[in-house]
């Protein structure tokens, strides 16, 4: 006797569609097609950077802004993973500021044997809570030891880039003068907001809705305390950012003026 057809999916609020059952009649062959989970996590350990080192150089590779003040990077790619290396040091050491990875799984990791998968790390954000107020204080945290090892980073940095084989990559001049201008980009917005420093996508993940999985880490966070998210756009994300509802407020000029990323900003409903 003839079974029909069935359809069964398995969706959670925060997840991908996690499987999709065909079942056909008894004389045809039974499918079954997986589709990606895809689930954020905060990166809390020193090991799970090395990973996002290389999808940052390979999500901005083309960028024109680190193009200008990284121009050697195209001709020497290992020295524009060192750089993505030491900026997210940075930016895991800094007050306030929290990393979130982006992992796809394509098994069931309940499974056992060769089903299992741990799963791959495809992109991440860097979402930044800025402010005085007691909210962003219980944000930012206290740490000495944190300020410490950033003194020593700051070091090795310079060390790096002034005297070892990565100096052939950077331009200085441009690196000082775009975070002067970015600098006086988030200066230009509200105090207290939550920021999105970087989001970096690997290129074969693109389109895949990892990038706006990321972006809404913020927005949940923003809605929830009444508080504006803001953003420098690339015109890679400029897209990205204005469908989920971020608005230009100004403009980030560099290269002499020729070329500019789009200051951004999205309102919650009560601000």
């Amino acid at each position: 006797m003839g079974m029909g057809s069935l359809t069964l999916r398995a969706e959670g609020e925060d997840t991908l569609p996690k499987y999709t059952y065909s079942i056909s009649d008894k004389n045809s062959k039974s499918t079954l097609s997986m589709t990606p989970i895809l689930t954020l996590h905060r990166v809390t350990t020193l090991e799970e950077l090395k990973s996002l080192s290389y999808i940052g150089a390979d999500a901005f590779r083309d960028d024109a802004g680190m193009s200008w003040f990284f121009p050697g990077g195209r001709d020497h790619p290992e020295d524009f993973v060192v750089a993505w290396k030491y900026l997210l040091l940075q930016d895991f050491l800094d007050r306030g500021k929290f990393i979130l990875a982006a992992k796809v799984r394509d098994t069931d990791e309940g499974a056992e044997g060769a089903d299992r998968h741990p799963g791959r790390i495809v992109g991440f954000a860097v979402w930044e809570r800025t402010g005085v107020c007691d909210a962003a204080k219980s944000w930012q945290g206290s740490s000495f030891s944190k300020k410490l090892k950033r003194i020593f980073l700051d070091v090795k940095i310079a060390y790096t880039f002034f005297l070892d084989t990565p100096r052939r990559s950077i331009s200085w001049s441009n690196l000082k003068y775009f975070g002067r201008e970015l600098d006086a980009a988030k200066a230009s917005q509200p105090a207290e907001t939550w920021y999105l420093s970087v989001l970096a996508v690997r290129t074969t993940a693109q389109g895949q809705g990892v990038g706006k999985k990321l972006l809404q880490w913020g927005i949940d966070r923003s809605e929830e305390e009444g508080i504006p998210s803001t953003l420098v756009a690339t015109d890679a994300g400029f897209p990205l950012y204005g469908s989920r509802g971020f608005k230009r407020t100004g403009w980030l000029f560099f290269d002499n003026g020729k070329q500019k990323q789009t200051i951004m900003r999205r309102d919650t409903h009560y601000t």
